[in-house]
């Protein structure tokens, strides 16, 4: 992930592991691994046209207000039936995220909700592999 990580233009600071554990028990999910090394690394990431919703920092509350347990809690998803968390927006009503399984835990590979079509389609395998495929 350091690899993919020096592909990344953003420069903000990543997160403590504790600030992980709080958006993951409030959405009731376990994120994946590669996720989690990513926001570590950097929080609210910016990956091609992708935003990234930044997960709450306790360090800096004011600038992570718009979090992704807001965003998957208040926001109304409920035309779409999958059980996601979305992850990120590209501003135009189009969501990226992962499927969660019955154990609540989060697969590794990316979704892409298409607004338009109200579809929802596999696009990588991985975080890692988004980052490397859109930025090299």
């Amino acid at each position: 992930m350091e690899q993919a990580r020096e592909l990344i233009i953003t420069r903000k600071p990543g997160l403590e592991e504790n600030d992980i554990i709080i958006a993951e028990t409030l959405l009731k999910v376990q994120f994946p691994d590669k996720y989690r090394e990513l926001v570590k690394l950097v929080n609210q990431a910016e990956i091609d046209e992708w935003i990234f919703y930044p997960i709450k920092d306790s360090k800096r509350i004011a600038k992570t207000s718009d979090d992704i347990v807001r965003n998957n809690t208040l926001v109304n998803y409920s035309n779409i039936t999958e059980k996601m968390i979305w992850i990120g927006e590209d501003g135009t009503g189009d969501l990226i995220g992962y499927k969660m399984n019955e154990n609540g835990h989060l697969n590794e590979e990316i979704y892409h909700f298409n607004h338009e079509s109200q579809e929802i389609i596999l696009v990588y395998d991985d975080i890692e592999d988004m980052i490397m495929e859109l930025l090299v």
